[in-house]
């Protein structure tokens, strides 16, 4: 029968546990309340952080992951990059170590002294497992640690690990005077607010049972720490029969919808080990690989990545911007005329045309080439597939048709190239005017133009003179009288007709007078010009004036003399460089003058006209010697 004391405890116990269901729904409603419109997705991601398409076509992209359930391998098959729709496998994946910041966080109590049924205190397995973290061999100045410990215990961003174990292992207060509190959780986030770190945060909470009253503000700092990408992780020793029960499932909850997790102790649970919560934290990716992309525009980029334990996660797709153009090819110091002398084989001089391009490339992605094309005429007469590219060598001769009456007039040249894109670009047609000369000297081409005609008959001219005017002697007497001194001007005036020219030299255009560097004349003979276009170069098999020196081309230059006593100096696109009085020559070429100076790069000559005057166009200077004083 029950007495009246007893039905009072048995009426206290229904009140103190329909008061404590009330809390519980309390609690409930209050997270509920504080989670909604807070509440973020926590699952595995990847971020684009940054592309860099400045070597393109290869692409380089910078990636951070989050939440990851399993390790990510660094190598390409773990990861695909999806180019405006099409997968490409990377060329290679590294994996960046950035560091990790990890804050434990205590609220000290009795009940974490209680002891666990293997005999040991909640609080010495707890410190245990988290110092096996264990310091980081391979990172040892990388990663940050932080303790705090309630009432107002703060060692924020410890630089090693050694240090934060000393300071774990310094406190030494007595858990059992206490008060259970959310003291030390806002102490830490409100560090983590204030930071200016960018690793990536865990933070572990080791707490008591935390009464129905504390956990609105609980929920409320989980969502703080939420705000700024730190998950909580909760260790909680509390009572065997709380086990299931609601107030745990909304702890869950809670800490599951901001990334985090609930551990609860009551006395036959293993610790966790914490290096779980480090999977997919402080690594960033840094990956490249070969776009296929052919054209300017915008694309859509993405990467998608496989996790170890068969997880596909995939970035959001991010902007890529590219400007592609061909390469753009033009014509370098390409002369607009070109003049040429024509033999009777029908052979010109100069035979060669050398041709340079520039190769551009305007999108401001220089790249290989495969191959640049010359066409002459619209044919396809030579493919260079090695550097340089852009230099070519025409030899007219055998690319056109000069034995025919009527010699072309031009030549249409045009260059084509093809980089390791596939794009074609190419150069602006481009004609250069022939002008072909056949110099014909109607003397000359007379029968009695003939040189021997004229050597045999001032040959005869002399006999002839000699028989006539000799004075015959009388037989048996000296021709000369006694103690008379013999006349002898008529054998002078024999010998002067003897000593007379009997042949014609060979005709010299001109000549060059090596010069010292003083500009004196050294001890070398002059080189006669004696051809009408007379080419200088260091190679015997394309100059017919071969001059030593290794700054000097194959084909150097020319020296042009024209029928109407012009002469022309032209300069055939040499490193070294031709000059006349110190002035650059160019492949146009210009005139020359008697005395005139020149160099062929090193090699410094005097020009000597045979004609010993300058050209008509030639204007005197007041303070300019007479020629004949320039020898």
């Amino acid at each position: 029968m029950m007495t009246a004391s007893s039905h009072r405890l048995t009426l206290k116990k229904r009140l103190g546990r329909i008061l404590f269901g009330g809390l519980l729904l309390l609690a409930f409603f209050s997270k509920s309340f504080i989670t909604f419109g807070y509440a973020q997705n926590h699952d595995p991601a990847l971020t684009i952080i940054d592309l860099d398409s400045r070597n393109f076509p290869l692409i380089e992209v910078n990636l951070k992951s989050q939440n990851l359930s399993s390790p990510l391998r660094a190598q390409p098959s773990s990861f695909s990059v999806i180019e405006d729709g099409e997968k490409i496998t990377p060329n290679d994946v590294e994996e960046l170590y950035n560091g990790i910041h990890f804050s434990l966080v205590i609220n000290p109590e009795y009940s974490l002294t209680l002891r666990a049924e293997n005999g040991q205190q909640y609080y010495s397995q707890m410190i245990e497992a988290v110092q096996s973290i264990g310091p980081d061999p391979d990172h040892p100045d990388l990663n940050r640690y932080s303790l705090h410990i309630n009432p107002d215990f703060s060692s924020v961003e410890l630089p090693n690990y050694d240090a934060w174990v000393d300071a774990i292992d310094a406190y030494q207060e007595n858990m059992r005077k206490v008060s259970s509190s959310l003291e030390s959780l806002e102490l830490a986030i409100s560090a983590l607010e204030q930071s200016e770190s960018t690793l990536d945060t865990v933070l572990l909470y080791i707490t008591p049972y935390l009464h129905p009253t504390l956990l609105p503000d609980f929920f409320a700092l989980v969502e703080r720490a939420a705000a700024i990408g730190v998950p909580v992780h909760t260790w909680i020793v509390m009572d065997i029969r709380m086990l299931g029960s609601a107030y745990e499932t909304n702890l869950q909850d809670a800490l599951a919808a901001t990334g985090g997790s609930l551990s609860s102790f009551t006395g036959s649970q293993e610790v966790p080990d914490p290096k779980q919560y480090l999977v997919g934290k402080g690594s960033s990716y840094h990956l490249s690989y070969q776009s296929q992309i052919r054209k300017s525009g915008s694309f859509d980029l993405a990467v998608e990545a496989n996790l170890s334990d068969g997880t596909k996660i995939r970035s959001t797709a991010e902007k890529l911007e590219l400007q592609v153009e061909p390469a753009r090819l033009s014509f370098v110091n390409l002369p607009e005329q070109l003049e040429l002398i024509k033999d009777e084989q029908g052979n010109v001089t100069p035979a060669l045309l050398p041709v340079e391009v520039l190769i551009e490339f305007p999108d401001g992605n220089p790249r290989g080439i495969i191959s640049a094309t010359l066409f002459v005429n619209g044919t396809r007469v030579q493919t260079k597939q090695e550097a340089p590219y852009g230099s070519f060598e025409i030899d007219l001769n055998r690319e056109l048709d000069f034995s025919q009456e009527t010699p072309p007039e031009k030549i249409a040249l045009e260059v084509r190239l093809e980089d390791a894109l596939g794009l074609q670009g190419k150069t602006s047609p481009k004609s250069v005017a022939l002008n072909v000369f056949e110099p014909q000297n109607p003397f000359f081409d007379e029968w009695y133009a003939s040189p021997w005609l004229w050597l045999g008959l001032l040959a005869m001219a002399a006999i002839v003179s000699l028989l006539i005017f000799r004075k015959p002697g009388v037989k048996g007497t000296s021709r000369t009288p006694q103690n008379e001194e013999p006349n002898e001007k008529p054998a002078e005036k024999t010998d002067q007709a003897l000593a007379s020219p009997t042949y014609v030299t060979l005709k010299s255009f001109g000549s060059l007078m090596k010069l010292d560097a003083d500009q004196t004349p050294s001890a070398e003979k002059p080189y006669l010009l004696e051809k009408e276009i007379t080419l200088i170069g260091k190679d015997a098999s394309q100059a017919n004036l071969v001059l030593e020196d290794p700054s000097l081309e194959p084909l150097h230059a020319e020296i042009h003399f024209f029928p109407d006593g012009r002469i022309r100096i032209t300069d055939f696109n040499s490193t070294a460089g031709t000059y006349v009085n110190f002035k650059p020559v160019t492949t146009h070429g210009t005139n020359l003058q008697h005395a005139d100076l020149i160099h062929f790069g090193r090699l410094l000559f005097r020009f000597n006209s045979s004609t010993r005057t300058q050209s008509a166009g030639a204007s005197a200077s007041p303070d300019k010697k007479p020629l004949e004083e320039i020898k």
